[in-house]
């Protein structure tokens, strides 16, 4: 081969590289959340996500492409999966929900309207804290939803920050609505959690457009505390 073609050759290669590692870093979060990942041995799983960066009883921390992924380990398999989502975090969540017959939008564009549309309304909407948070970590909102016999229970929890913009607004609206109802005394001790759950509705409405900010995926996830 002569000089000049050889060189051109090595150039196009190099300026294909970047798409290249983009599109294999999509497939390895991607092969992590499919849902045969979920009840899958410890070590067939790190055949993918690689050796955790930090574990903690029976949590393990991975670092995967730059996004955080966090593991329960039960008995050797993998109970579920947990990250922050972002454009460069992301998934399709469709092969999660075969039952619901809808093509949702990419985790990283998923809002809790969209979710609910697709679920008929029948994700439960709990919170960590809605006042006196303190300063530990930033309260998040949570909807739990649990999936039918062709997602064999499978639960899934998004959740969103209530640090600004809609989800704080949002998370606003739903407490004062419940303060009006039932008291400040009722909310702050998040009494909101322990069912029946029937300021869902308003929850609802208010987080219909906020975009939400993580996703657990699995079997027995953890849930906030009925009361504190």
């Amino acid at each position: 081969m002569k000089p000049c073609k050889l060189f051109a050759l090595v150039a196009t290669l190099a300026a294909t590289l970047p798409s290249m590692s983009a599109h294999a870093a999509d497939n390895r979060v991607a092969r992590i959340f499919d849902p045969e990942m979920i009840g899958a041995n410890l070590a067939y799983f790190e055949q993918v996500a690689g050796p955790a960066r930090n574990s903690y009883s029976d949590t393990n921390i991975y670092k995967v492409d730059g996004c955080e992924i966090t593991a329960r380990v039960s008995k050797g398999t993998i109970a579920w999966l947990r990250m922050d989502v972002s454009p460069s975090c992301s998934f399709n969540l469709t092969p999660f929900v075969p039952s619901l017959g809808a093509e949702l939008p990419p985790v990283h564009q998923l809002t809790f309207g969209s979710f609910d549309e697709a679920t008929r309304n029948s994700g439960r909407y709990m919170a960590d804290c809605l006042t006196q948070c303190g300063n530990a970590a930033d309260p998040v909102v949570q909807e739990l939803w649990q999936g039918s016999r062709a997602e064999m229970g499978l639960e899934i929890m998004l959740e969103a920050a209530q640090v600004e913009g809609p989800a704080l607004a949002a998370a606003d609206a739903w407490q004062q609505a419940m303060e009006q109802a039932e008291g400040t005394e009722w909310v702050s001790q998040a009494r909101f959690n322990c069912g029946p759950n029937k300021y869902d509705a308003i929850a609802r409405e208010a987080f219909r457009n906020v975009t939400i900010s993580s996703i657990s995926i699995g079997y027995k996830l953890l849930v906030p505390e009925c009361g504190r």
